[in-house]
């Protein structure tokens, strides 16, 4: 099986040393070169504001200093991903954050604020008041309100998840960040043998993943989900799901790593100025990351023994 060559690891650690911002390179060296957890934490903390919520390009596409459910998300999926310590007091905060955050809007959550409508941010952010229900991102906060919450936390994580549940079932158009809300929810619950986990609900998931998987590498340069954007390891529940197409997307990957020996972005703000710039260079570090801990997962990066 083809792998990450040595040389190709060599360049892209030189770069993410060099280039990444410091919280994907406490990432990277943790995974890579010993690093200590806690310095992923203390990087982590440098994004959290004293409300609890995450802000300050946490979400690189979201520049502004207030904290953001999007980018709040976020730092749940990082902890998920990453193993942090959920008992840790600034993850009660976070979660406090979401529970005095929360609105009567159908997704429970605006996106981001109406306050950061002239921060900068990608020109596909724009506020406007939620009308319809979306499980992104409550999907993944009530994953972890159910988990590792206080009583009324966890009775409004089942409330959401509940919902979040019917709208997987049902024939309303379910997108790919969607998709991976509910799934990291399923994946959670998973863990507590929680009731919600049917054959019903995995069935749906399933459909759900093959609507939102694009198995063509020809389209891969555009936006559209992956088969790993949905699989981060061969011991996914959801591995067969997409197993047809892991080979490919690997493959893909290792043909597509830019001249810096990092990968690059399929999107990007298209606006000349130098917050796009450091943008795209900031998703640069957290796509390699991403990636890296997924190749590493498959045992596809050559190591010097």
């Amino acid at each position: 099986m083809r792998k990450l060559s040595y040389e190709q690891f060599e360049k892209m650690d030189l770069w993410m040393q060099n280039n990444a911002r410091p919280y994907d390179r406490a990432k990277w060296n943790y995974l890579f070169n010993n690093g200590d957890k806690d310095n992923i934490v203390s990087e982590l903390l440098k994004f959290q504001n004293k409300d609890g919520g995450f802000g300050n390009g946490f979400e690189p596409d979201l520049q502004s200093s207030l904290s953001t459910a999007i980018s709040t998300a976020e730092a749940i999926f990082q902890t998920y991903d990453y193993d942090l310590d959920t008992d840790a007091p600034w993850f009660e905060k976070m979660l406090c954050y979401f529970e005095n955050s929360v609105k009567s809007i159908p997704k429970y959550w605006e996106d981001f604020p109406k306050e950061a409508i002239n921060d900068p941010c990608a020109p596909w952010w724009s506020y406007e008041e939620n009308k319809t229900f979306s499980p992104n991102p409550c999907a993944v906060i009530a994953s972890a309100f159910i988990r590792y919450g206080t009583k009324n936390q966890k009775d409004l994580g089942n409330k959401i998840a509940k919902r979040c549940f019917d709208f997987l079932k049902s024939d309303n158009f379910c997108g790919d960040h969607d998709s991976l809300n509910i799934l990291t929810l399923i994946d959670q619950l998973m863990k507590i043998d929680s009731s919600f986990i049917t054959k019903e609900i995995m069935s749906s998931m399933k459909r759900r993943i093959s609507e939102n998987t694009c198995f063509n590498p020809e389209k891969w340069n555009e936006y559209y989900f992956q088969p790993l954007d949905f699989v981060s390891s061969p011991r996914s529940v959801w591995y067969d799901d997409v197993k047809k197409g892991i080979e490919d997307n690997i493959e893909f990957w290792l043909d597509n790593i830019n001249d810096q020996g990092v990968w690059q972005p399929n999107f990007s703000w298209g606006i000349d100025s130098n917050i796009a710039k450091q943008v795209t260079e900031n998703w640069k570090g957290y796509i390699t990351v991403k990636r890296a801990k997924i190749l590493l997962a498959f045992d596809r990066i050559e190591r010097k023994i």
